[in-house]
């Protein structure tokens, strides 16, 4: 752990000053005016602390309102049921559409992979008959040469 750069009293000292300036005091408002003098911001956890001390126990034990919520009125809830439907019909045909696309790519690599193999026999074929060819070739040139010693 650091060592602390201000006081508590130093930070209590600020915020007499900004009261006594008539400055609603704020962490926010504390920390720069910290910062401004002694070039350290003091810790968030620890001003607010020090202003929760400093303010007393009653008002930081104080219960805080919880926010008035108005009930929904019908026109909103049949706004938002019709909001969710439509979002539900978009979601369904995005996940439709997905399906389409991704099957008909799968469709195409198939028959691209079919391609390939096609391709690859068609290949090994020609090799074959390109050596039964030669071999063709060279007994054709062989028994040629024999025809003409003979004859």
């Amino acid at each position: 752990m650091r060592p602390r750069i201000l006081s508590d009293e130093a930070i209590r000292t600020a915020v007499a000053d900004l009261r006594a300036a008539g400055e609603r005091v704020t962490g926010l408002k504390l920390r720069n005016l910290l910062a401004a003098r002694f070039g350290a911001r003091g810790g968030v956890e620890r001003i607010y602390r020090i202003l929760d001390e400093l303010n007393g126990p009653d008002r930081a034990a104080l219960p805080r309102p919880a926010p008035v919520v108005p009930p929904p009125s019908d026109e909103s809830r049949e706004a938002a049921i019709a909001r969710a439907d439509l979002a539900e019909h978009r979601e369904l045909a995005h996940q439709e559409r997905w399906a389409r696309e991704t099957d008909a790519l799968r469709t195409r690599l198939a028959a691209a992979e079919q391609a390939a193999r096609d391709v690859e026999y068609a290949a090994r074929r020609v090799a074959e008959l390109s050596r039964a060819l030669a071999t063709a070739q060279a007994r054709i040139a062989a028994l040629e040469q024999i025809l003409r010693e003979r004859g």
